[in-house]
């Protein structure tokens, strides 16, 4: 009787030792998963803020090269007002005043559209930007679902086995 006894809690215990290392093996597989998510969702993160970065350079890209434009008119505007200040007679300075108000015309049109290519670039920038943020979010939502789903699994395992 004594053996009958001692076979039977032995082969509880191994039951109950085999149950827990499964067990333990379902939740290992979700940490996994966890950790997988995790992961996934940095990457993520870090190909968002990388894009975003490129186009916040796009955008300061276009802004200087928007004022740089901009000072280009307004020089050649400038110059030629200057040519007015130099005139010698009436006629050579109603002339230099036509062509200067020509220039600061030409120059203030210039200004206007690189102005707005730059402004436009940065709206392009922003929605890129934007654009990537959600693709990372919407992919870290769908690797935290995966990790949920595992372990919920694991759970639902492990429930199994006891």
């Amino acid at each position: 009787m004594k053996k009958l006894i001692a076979v039977i809690a032995s082969t509880l215990l191994a039951t109950t030792a085999f149950q827990h290392a499964a067990v333990a093996a379902d939740a290992s597989d979700a940490q996994k998963a966890q950790m997988k998510a995790n992961s996934e969702k940095m990457e993520e993160q870090a190909t968002a803020n990388k894009k975003k970065a490129e186009a916040q350079s796009d955008a300061a890209k276009a802004q200087a090269s928007a004022d740089e434009d901009k000072a280009s008119a307004q020089a050649d505007a400038d110059k030629k007002a200057a040519k007015g200040a130099k005139a010698t007679t009436a006629a050579e300075a109603s002339g230099a005043r036509n062509d200067a108000a020509n220039a600061q015309s030409k120059a203030n049109k210039k200004m206007h559209d690189a102005q707005a290519k730059a402004d436009r670039k940065k709206q392009d920038a922003a929605h890129d930007a934007n654009v990537a943020q959600a693709k990372a979010d919407e992919n870290k939502v769908e690797a935290q679902n995966d990790a949920n789903k595992k372990a919920a699994e694991a759970k639902v395992d492990a429930a199994k086995k006891q």
